[in-house]
């Protein structure tokens, strides 16, 4: 058994160690002659026992060298004698480009450094890779004497190693000839998990569409429930759909990492600010019906709606545009490195890392969930404090005691909605600053992309939402509605449960209520 032990032992080492380097850092070497030492001499260049090895595919034995163990390489985009004209590799005798003979630094210094000291590999690295080209202004690449790159960006300074780039000449105009390099996406983004954890996530939030969709336009075109509070349900789902739209497509593209992405600044700023109107618009939601039960007085036609309705507008809108600018401003701004920037684009079409996304996403929106708290919690114990004169006016004033039915149903129902998203988002914070894997918070993110199916069961999929979209629909078709004639007349004066449509101008709060 001990003998058994050793042997797998063995083998197992044997089998880690009989590539001493990966495929695309190797050359084909099988024309080499081996020595009775070991070594092969192939093109001028010896490899000693250690740095080639043997690869069989397809019954076909190729000997494979790596000329980079015990040497500084420097991968060169294009073949030999050629460079980058319009981006496509031809072959040229230009005296700047022929010998390839690139500057070499050591930071940002140009170093007295002979070139010919790299070995020069003309393998590709990568099938996805992104131009850095220093023409845009932007961007400044500086080789290193170890053939790694120093990248410079107004906001990020990178080392690469040499295997994650290359390097080349290229011109627009066959005189004006510029270095340029080709830099390999990174074989996971950060802190991903799986391709298929983005895929299934984006295809969650295509599917919680629908009932977003659904709902926005229910309340759109049924006139009893295009009131204050419906418009401000419009506008809250308005900013999922957008935000949802293109979070899914980032997720499908969640490979397709950093600026070479079409659009990636313009995705990125239509999602932060999606997100963000959607959090206001329940701050608004919470704030007004705090403010119904506070005891304001104050009627409730559609002229004074409309004007609230506008100032809840300024507000859920507004602020986001000032958070979406100084969000583009720190973006692009020159600033010290010890000042946190978004980040957007430096290695995805999002937050950079999570404290970039802490300060500028997840902090106003904490601050929102604290504030919806402390006014869900004053509404509530509002509620309770009035338990016994509900009581009463279920007795004496019928028609005010269902008002105050319908206002705890309203609050019933943000507060359902409060705690699917305000919730979430507080444990989705948390997750931020625990870290860990994105699968051991995988419940938190299906109950976010879940909650478009959970507002449209919420706001629309009740009896009277129902009878009134049926109501709607055969009106439409022109068919009369002779056999509900009484219903019909009880429900386009009732409201329903999530919304209040009050015409009478002396309506009293609960104020008047104590």
């Amino acid at each position: 058994m001990k003998y058994f032990v050793s042997f797998c032992l063995l083998f197992i080492v044997h089998s880690c160690c009989c590539s001493p380097c990966k495929i695309s850092e190797s050359l084909n070497i099988t024309g080499g002659v081996e020595f009775d030492n070991g070594t092969v001499l192939f093109d001028g260049v010896q490899y000693t026992r250690k740095t080639w090895y043997d690869l069989e595919e397809d019954g076909i034995v190729t000997r494979y060298g790596c000329p980079c163990i015990g040497r500084a390489c420097l991968w060169k985009c294009c073949g030999e004698g050629q460079a980058f004209f319009n981006k496509s590799c031809l072959n040229t005798d230009y005296s700047a480009v022929n010998p390839f003979n690139p500057s070499v630094h050591k930071g940002k210094d140009q170093v007295d450094f002979a070139s010919n000291k790299f070995f020069f590999m003309y393998t590709r690295l990568c099938t996805e890779r992104y131009l850095v080209d220093p023409n845009t202004g932007r961007e400044d690449i500086f080789i290193q004497e170890n053939a790694s790159l120093y990248l410079s960006t107004p906001r990020s300074e990178v080392w690469l190693d040499p295997s994650r780039y290359c390097v080349d000449m290229m011109t627009n105009t066959n005189d004006d000839f510029r270095m340029v390099a080709l830099v390999c996406y990174p074989e996971k983004t950060p802190e991903d998990d799986s391709p298929i954890l983005y895929i299934t996530y984006a295809i969650g939030l295509m599917i919680s569409i629908p009932f977003l969709l659904a709902t926005f336009l229910v309340y759109a075109f049924i006139p009893e429930l295009r009131n204050l509070h419906g418009m401000c349900l419009m506008a809250y789902c308005g900013g999922l759909i957008v935000a949802y739209t293109f979070l899914a497509y980032l997720k499908l593209h969640s490979g397709k990492i950093g600026v070479a992405m079409t659009g990636c600044y313009i995705i990125a700023f239509i999602v932060y600010y999606a997100f963000q109107t959607s959090f206001f618009w329940l701050n608004v939601m919470c704030f007004d019906i705090w403010r119904t039960f506070s005891g304001y007085r104050g009627s409730s036609n559609k002229r004074r709606e409309k004007k609230r309705f506008i100032l809840y507008g300024a507000y859920a809108w507004g602020l986001p545009v000032i958070l979406t600018v100084i969000t583009i401003s720190m973006q692009f701004a020159e600033v010290p490195d010890n000042i946190i920037t978004p980040g957007f684009g430096d290695m995805r079409c999002w937050f950079t890392n999570w404290l970039s996304e802490l300060v500028y996403f997840l902090s106003p929106v904490l601050v929102l969930v604290v504030c919806n708290v402390v006014l869900f919690s004053v509404t509530a114990h509002r509620i309770r404090s009035i338990k016994q004169e509900t009581a009463i006016l279920k007795g004496a004033e019928s028609a005010r005691s269902d008002k105050l039915k319908r206002d705890k149903q309203r609050f019933g129902l943000y507060l359902k909605l409060f705690i699917v998203m305000g919730v979430n988002w507080t444990v989705e914070i948390i997750s931020f600053s625990v870290g860990g894997s994105n699968w051991y918070w995988i419940l938190i993110d299906i109950s976010n992309i879940a909650l478009g199916a959970v507002i449209f069961l919420i706001f629309v999929w009740k009896k009277k939402v129902r009878n009134l979209v049926a109501k709607k629909w055969r009106s439409i078709r022109g068919i009369k509605n002779t056999e509900s004639a009484a219903w019909a007349t009880r429900s386009s004066s009732a409201p329903t449960e999530d919304t209040r449509i009050s015409n009478d101008e002396t309506a009293l709060r609960l104020k008047e209520i104590r």
